[in-house]
């Protein structure tokens, strides 16, 4: 998120957030209070498809002539669909369909105020971006199926990762005032795959909702009686369309790596920011982000649950 600021020149401020990951308005109004520059725009995120009532935050930014940017990144926001309670309070939203459906690109940028984006343009992408989007949709299918062998086999691969003392990794803060090396000029500007937009248009989303939220319970539930962990969001409000499922654990150091080491897609955020929040601090390396999306079999589903159990109560000198 700090990357465009960072492209275009623009001073960052960071402001804190509460636990349940909405912002501190308290904090918020102390720091805005110490800045010395016109603050132009603000970005407030829904995490994890948990919309949050920005409507305070909107008045907040009205009066003090601020744009307001709604991050729907983690929430299901499409031209056709948009998840209840996103998009709005944002003076302009930006959403990231492509992590809802099985494309491989796919950002928004929308406005009430259609005239906020008149001056937008975009490149359309090039016949080989295209075929190589077809190749990748169609490579994503052809996932292993697991089987309960899989499942069995988990405890003795636990076993066998847990008795090596693995280097312990490199913590390192890196200063920089320019855009990251992921961060590409040129797709700034470019304009989303037909292919992925053919899929967006053309899934069924109340399936894949239906399908999100079971997962998401299942997480919720299999977690509920272990060890060293807590659920984010133990339950889901009743329209809400999840994106990942945050499991919030005590031992990263050790557990996330060997988790890594058992091949579950488990997700967290490393690379974020250094700032002043604690909560932000703490869910660096402490919060994991766990799959629910509606392509996830029920037996892939039994063995990410079984090995997350077995790795949350194993310790290196035995199981908790």
């Amino acid at each position: 998120m700090l990357d465009p600021a960072l492209a275009l020149g623009a001073e960052i401020h960071l402001y804190p957030l509460h636990a349940d990951l909405s912002p501190d308005l308290v904090a918020l109004d102390r720091l805005f209070t110490r800045i010395q520059k016109p603050v132009k725009a603000l970005l407030a995120t829904h995490y994890f498809g948990i919309t949050q009532n920005f409507s305070g935050l909107r008045e907040w930014c009205v009066e003090r002539e601020i744009a307001l940017i709604e991050d729907c990144s983690h929430v299901l926001f499409t031209e056709r669909f948009r998840a209840a309670g996103s998009g709005i309070d944002g003076h302009y939203v930006v959403s990231s369909p492509y992590k809802f459906f099985p494309c491989t690109d796919g950002g928004l940028l929308y406005a009430a105020d259609a005239q906020l984006l008149d001056k937008v343009e975009t490149n359309p992408p090039s016949l080989i971006e295209e075929l190589r989007s077809i190749m990748r949709i169609i490579e994503r299918r052809q996932c292993k199926e697991l089987s309960a062998s899989d499942i069995a086999a988990i405890t003795s691969q636990l076993a066998l990762i847990s008795a090596k003392q693995g280097a312990a990794g490199n913590d390192e803060m890196v200063e920089r005032s320019a855009p990251s090396a992921l961060f590409s000029d040129a797709s700034v500007a470019k304009a989303s795959l037909r292919s992925s937009r053919f899929v967006v248009d053309h899934s069924v989303v109340d399936e894949n909702i239906r399908r999100r939220r079971e997962n998401y319970d299942r997480w919720v539930q299999s977690t509920a009686s272990v060890p060293n962990c807590h659920a984010l969001f133990a339950a889901l409000p009743a329209d809400c369309v999840p994106y990942m499922f945050p499991l919030h654990i005590e031992r990263p150091a050790t557990h996330f790596h060997w988790l890594k080491q058992l091949r579950v897609p488990v997700w967290r955020w490393d690379e974020m920011a250094a700032s002043g929040c604690g909560i932000a601090r703490d869910y660096r390396l402490h919060l994991l982000h766990l799959p629910c999306h509606q392509a996830l079999t029920d037996n892939q589903m039994d063995w990410m649950t079984s090995a997350l159990d077995k790795t949350l109560r194993h310790t290196s000198k035995g199981v908790q």
